[in-house]
């Protein structure tokens, strides 16, 4: 049982649809990559622990274009981040190379999901619908990087890359960027990404937060 007096150490991830109400994508479309992230995700949950590699999580809510989920182990959010761009990208793929569509069809069904990982304390909280929910700064911290990880990146705070850096399944790479948000937050910001993609990344040079 969750008490509401004790602090926790948890890894909070956002996932946000990118564009996902522009006026140039037609709500039928809005609404079908809504689904289409809903389906990833609920594949996500649902799929076997022993081939993914992710245990169960702790929390999920909708954000409405996207998702907050909370991991007890920070293995078990960039896992469940990887994998989930793995499906986008072979969605992306099937629409690129379906015929049928016009470009202005193909860019507007592409589905660009952006990430942002932080780690740290929270405490539960119980809304005013009776749910629960987590608050405290490292909490709100994920939701500010993923504003930045446009493109379809996977972005993690210092904290998660200090816990983080020497896992097997995945690299990150230092943004050279010391980023600060309101309310006074502030964070090195690091990109993750799966290791045998090391041909798109390594060659990289660009910071995000410009």
């Amino acid at each position: 049982m969750i008490s509401k007096k004790k602090l926790y150490y948890y890894y909070y991830l956002v996932l946000d649809l990118e564009d996902s109400s522009s006026e140039n994508v037609p709500l039928d479309i809005q609404i079908e990559k809504l689904e289409k992230l809903r389906l990833c995700v609920d594949k996500i949950l649902k799929s076997n622990s022993e081939i993914l590699g992710i245990n169960k999580i702790l929390y999920i809510n909708s954000t409405g274009d996207g998702y907050f989920i909370i991991f007890n182990k920070g293995e078990d959010a960039l896992k469940f981040s990887l994998v989930l761009q793995k499906y986008l990208t072979q969605h992306n793929t099937k629409i690129r190379n379906n015929k049928n569509y016009s470009e202005d069809e193909i860019d507007s069904k592409t589905i660009i999901v952006n990430t942002g990982i932080s780690c740290g304390i929270s405490k539960p909280v119980k809304q005013i619908d009776g749910q629960i929910a987590y608050w405290g700064s490292d909490v709100i911290l994920a939701h500010r990087i993923v504003d930045y990880a446009k493109g379809g990146y996977i972005l993690c705070s210092s904290d998660v890359y200090k816990n983080m850096k020497n896992i097997r399944f995945g690299k990150f790479i230092d943004l050279a960027c010391s980023a600060k948000f309101k309310h006074n937050l502030k964070t090195n910001v690091y990109l993750f990404y799966n290791k045998y993609d090391i041909e798109k990344f390594k060659k990289i040079n660009f910071n995000l937060l410009n």
